[in-house]
């Protein structure tokens, strides 16, 4: 009996630690929530689980995206409040790889559009490459000047239209890569900066990494500006075919620039208004983070981007023999 009383307490581990929602056993250090079952430990956050309708949907296996865009879109005071305090989920994150990679392909078309386009004189002595008609390959005469030309007409003005679909394609599959990169840094530099400027007391409660996700839906109207000025070559043609009816480039840009404009600024007004919904302590950070940090990040990556891609072009296009 005495060497039973001695050997008892050793035949138990008094340091295996189990998830008392399944059983599973917790290897120290112990973590924040069971990695089999989820069950949460000791969890003082006040955020909770993403019950937005897009979440709703995507558990349900409907498709939401539309209502979510609403959604965010009309959200008050109250709802965004509510969005600040849910954490990033599955259905987030989804919601917002779905937004960006349709940006990224408006973007994509937008650069596509606007790449291998050459207008040329009837002088082949005022031209860059001494011709009138392409040295590279797989270049398309795709408009000209009423013939006869003018005998006043200016040795410098353009009376052939030549298109590249080989450049196209090529601005095609680089501008969508540039952009989903880009992108998807400023989403992720953007999220650090908001985490990290909430500070060491709330850093853990993941505050508005699902509102950040689901801020995504202002890229629409952005989707739908690159779309809209997309369409300038169409001027380009209709401009040196002398078409009937000829729309102007000025009116292409003009609408994608005020479609593009308005979306961005009520994404970045809505960005203000979360913004005011951190904690106290924290408000001026997580402001500024989102009022200048993030807009910052967004305008100056994508144009960075846009300019190095267009000095890649020239030499890429004469190494491929593509050029004019």
């Amino acid at each position: 009996m005495t060497q039973s009383a001695t050997t008892a307490p050793h035949s138990f581990r008094t340091d295996v630690r189990r998830c008392p929602g399944c059983g599973q056993r917790l290897h120290p250090p112990v973590p924040a929530a069971c990695p089999l079952c989820g069950l949460a430990f000791g969890d003082s956050r006040v955020t909770g689980q993403d019950v937005s309708p897009y979440a709703n949907s995507y558990s349900a296996g409907t498709s939401g995206w539309r209502t979510m865009l609403e959604w965010v879109w009309f959200a008050g005071s109250d709802r965004l409040h509510h969005l600040a305090l849910m954490r990033a989920s599955a259905a987030s994150r989804r919601f917002h790889r779905i937004n960006l990679l349709l940006l990224s392909l408006g973007l994509a078309v937008f650069v596509a559009a606007h790449t291998g386009w050459r207008w040329v004189s009837r002088t082949p002595a005022i031209e860059p490459t001494g011709s009138i008609t392409p040295l590279g390959r797989g270049w398309l005469h795709a408009a000209a000047a009423p013939r006869p030309l003018p005998l006043d007409l200016p040795p410098e003005r353009a009376v052939d239209l030549w298109w590249s679909p080989v450049q196209m394609v090529i601005g095609l599959a680089s501008g969508f890569l540039a952009a989903w990169v880009l992108l998807t840094v400023v989403a992720m530099l953007v999220r650090v900066a908001v985490t990290r400027a909430h500070g060491e007391t709330y850093r853990h409660e993941q505050r508005m990494t699902a509102a950040l996700h689901y801020s995504t839906a202002w890229s629409i109207p952005l989707l739908v500006a690159a779309l809209v000025a997309s369409l300038v070559p169409v001027s380009y043609v209709s401009e040196m075919a002398r078409w009937m009816i000829r729309p102007a480039a000025f009116a292409f840009e003009t609408a994608a620039g005020v479609v593009a404009a308005l979306g961005g600024v009520l994404w970045w007004f809505w960005l203000v208004r979360l913004g005011a919904t951190a904690p106290p302590r924290a408000r001026g950070r997580v402001s500024v983070c989102l009022a200048a940090v993030a807009p910052l990040l967004f305008v100056g990556l994508l144009l960075s981007g846009g300019y190095a891609l267009r000095q890649a072009y020239d030499p890429l296009f004469v190494r491929l023999r593509v050029n004019f």
